[in-house]
């Protein structure tokens, strides 16, 4: 069976972190809370244990715990007051995300548990708040930022270098133009963009899926970056299995692989956006893409054999890199992991 065969090809990887940091009382449930407990001696054990509860759960890939380790963020959030003290702030950042991360999967190598070597992805993140592209700077302010968090992450040897969330092109771009720039030319690439709940064919900024994907496709191979990845996040389930249908053409025969993880939550990331400009008409229509509520927990927590669902859905597809973003938990991808490996 040849949706069998696709599926036992998938890679697992894991689900969200601030949300789980959140429900084990380690953070306020804000990104920078968050980052700051990798380097915190209290907290930094319980962000070990939940990299190793995904690697437990089945997953084959953890993200480094870093989504607003960037430079901007560190001067916007007072911890730091220059540029200099900001660069230096977020590597410091992302090298202890990375120590949280490489901790867990030494314990899960030691362990016999395992059936193949466990990887690190390194989170390149946007620089700026998510899904709101018209606060995305232009490409060349944006290159030196990412050099940064990318060459960090070579330099502390993750497997993956995966940039997520992106809500714009440019940023896809900036990326590999300060990719291109620098040493870290042979980690392999994931790519992901956030797209709108109601309106799959486009991303947070308005910008069209299909184009974005075909010319960050173009630009890897111009560049020649070792683009392994590309696909969507951080969106509704019901939404990305409908950008998949989009995006599959694109890397049809191309070596690219695709890659697939949705948000959790009820209430959906366009109804967040819509509600905050008083767009009640939005908010509706983005409320009804949510599926039966009968797929959610009394707190409007998506379930986890709803979850699994999903992913079948997308190895349906021919997705080969499945995982959980906001609001998944291990439970989620301990689902995915044993409904893909069936």
């Amino acid at each position: 069976n040849q949706q069998d065969k696709c599926r036992g090809e998938v890679t697992v990887l894991d689900g969200g972190m601030g949300h789980e940091l959140k429900l084990r009382g380690i953070s306020d449930g804000s990104f920078v809370a968050g980052v700051l407990a990798n380097e915190n001696l209290l907290q930094a054990s319980t962000v070990e244990a939940i990299h190793y509860d995904y690697l437990a759960a089945g997953c084959d890939v953890v993200t480094t715990n870093s989504f607003v380790a960037v430079p901007r963020r560190m001067r916007q959030c007072g911890l730091a007051t220059d540029d200099p003290g900001a660069f230096h702030r977020a590597a410091v950042l992302i090298r202890s995300a990375v120590d949280r991360a490489r901790a867990a999967t030494e314990i899960a190598h030691n362990g016999e548990m395992l059936q193949k070597q466990k990887k690190i992805a390194g989170c390149v993140p946007p620089l700026t708040e998510c899904y709101f592209g018209d606060q995305v700077p232009a490409i060349e302010d944006m290159i030196p930022e990412y050099h940064l968090i990318v060459s960090t992450l070579v330099d502390c040897k993750v497997d993956i270098i995966l940039c997520e969330t992106l809500s714009t092109k440019r940023e896809a771009e900036a990326i590999f133009r300060a990719i291109s720039q620098s040493t870290s030319q042979h980690t392999p690439i994931w790519v992901s963009f956030t797209i709108k709940d109601d309106n799959p064919n486009e991303l947070r900024s308005g910008d069209s899926l299909v184009d974005a994907c075909s010319q960050i496709i173009e630009l890897a191979s111009s560049l020649k970056l070792p683009l392994e990845a590309i696909g969507v996040n951080c969106s509704t389930p019901s939404a990305i299995t409908k950008a998949l249908l989009c995006v599959s053409p694109l890397v049809s025969g191309s070596g690219v692989k695709l890659c697939a993880y949705g948000n959790c939550f009820q209430s959906t990331t366009s109804e967040w956006m819509a509600s905050l400009k008083g767009d009640n008409d939005a908010k509706t229509k983005a409320a009804e893409r949510v599926k039966s509520a009968e797929d959610y927990d009394h707190n409007g927590y998506l379930l986890p054999h709803a979850y699994a669902r999903y992913a079948r859905e997308w190895a349906d597809l021919g997705v080969q890199i499945i995982g959980g973003c906001c609001g998944s938990r291990p439970q989620h991808m301990k689902q995915v992991a044993s409904m893909l490996r069936s």
